[in-house]
């Protein structure tokens, strides 16, 4: 059977399959149950103080319960700022932990004297943006990902894909 364009392309929004383009984050109840509608506009994310994630998923603030990611392993990042002083911290959360926790990044061994694991991760924060940065942070495992920021950005826009 050969399924109605539409209705194909909202499945596989639903079930963040394996996909090479970027799909959107727009779940925010705490587990997804892929029968809610999908709008058009679903790439711009709410930031969030610390104080605001909620272990228990149920913070009632835009965004304060993250986005699922459908365990996408790439999250693609659209970061707007007209400030030097903005800052955006993303924070993971995995269901089987039930927590929040700031995501790490690997960039590999900093300093060849010391090769611990500690050093082969830098904090995925990003500061001093004033204008448009666009990025690709993997993301591997992480269920649910947040965005929190030092003052009000101007826009933060995010997709993940597979690949």
């Amino acid at each position: 059977m050969t399924l109605p364009s539409a209705l194909y392309d909202q499945r596989l929004k639903a079930s963040h399959v394996r996909t090479r383009r970027p799909l959107s984050l727009y779940y925010t109840e705490a587990v997804p149950s892929g029968s809610q509608d999908i709008p058009d506009t679903t790439a711009v994310v709410a930031g969030n103080a610390l104080t605001n994630l909620e272990n228990a998923l149920d913070a009632p603030e835009a965004g304060a319960n993250g986005y699922g990611t459908g365990n996408a392993s790439h999250l693609h990042l659209s970061i707007t700022h007209d400030d030097a002083n903005g800052t955006l911290t993303l924070y993971g959360y995995n269901y089987a932990f039930k927590s929040w926790g700031k995501m790490y990044i690997p960039v590999g061994v900093k300093n060849g004297a010391d090769t611990t694991a500690e050093l082969a991760y830098v904090a995925a924060t990003f500061a001093t943006i004033n204008g448009t940065k666009l990025l690709t942070v993997p993301i591997h495992g992480v269920d649910r990902i947040a965005f929190v920021v030092s003052e009000a950005l101007d826009a933060i826009s995010a997709a993940v894909s597979t690949f």
